[in-house]
């Protein structure tokens, strides 16, 4: 499986992190907590996704009997 996508998502993540760090007041410890959490959910969804495309590609090419 390639991953040529990879280094564009962590470069927005961090981006995207780094300017909401930059910009807020004070950042709250719950508002990275629950941050933290989205994005642990968004990278697990990301995951299952490619796993259940290659599953279905591997069904797909399988040869019949």
């Amino acid at each position: 499986m390639k991953l040529d996508f990879l280094p564009a998502v962590l470069l927005t993540l961090l981006s995207s992190t780094v300017s909401t760090l930059t910009f807020a007041q004070s950042p709250d410890s719950t508002y990275m907590i629950m941050g933290g959490g989205l994005l642990l959910v968004f990278v697990l969804a990301i995951y299952v996704f490619y796993e259940i495309r290659r599953s279905v590609q591997l069904h797909i090419n399988k040869p019949t009997k």
